[in-house]
């Protein structure tokens, strides 16, 4: 019966010391499916604004508002929309010389409160359309 007891007192032990691990890793695994998730979403968003820039290109604040209605949870996030032809920067009504080809870059990022892992304080989603 004694030694019984003594083995019980062997496995609380042993939880305790591997308990606050197993805590660490789940945070950590909580916080990086946290962030992939957010891309993926941000990376949904900005696709359909690209999308939309296909047709109306020189118009940034709709496509704006097309990637913010893409994900309506988006409307804490920043949208950004840069233009260029080639690999300048240029207003995105503007058309571009001959033989350089117009893209149209949209960007959504949101900032995200991990638990344990701060380089996931930020998610972001990209797409870029080159048009013609």
């Amino acid at each position: 019966m004694l030694r019984r007891i003594g083995r019980r007192g062997a496995s609380a032990v042993e939880f305790a010391l591997v308990a606050p691990v197993l805590l660490l890793l789940l945070a950590g695994t909580y916080d990086a499916a946290n962030a992939i998730q957010l891309s993926l979403r941000l990376e949904r968003a900005a696709r359909a604004g690209a999308q939309y820039a296909l047709a109306d290109p020189g118009n940034a604040t709709a496509i704006r508002d097309v990637v913010i209605q893409a994900w309506p949870e988006l409307t804490v996030a920043e949208v950004s929309v840069a233009c260029g032809c080639g690999a300048a920067a240029a207003a995105c009504g503007t058309a571009c010389p001959p033989g350089v080809s117009r893209t149209v870059t949209v960007t959504a990022e949101r900032s995200l409160s991990p638990l344990l892992l701060q380089d996931f304080s930020k998610g972001s989603g990209h797409a870029v359309v080159r048009l013609r």
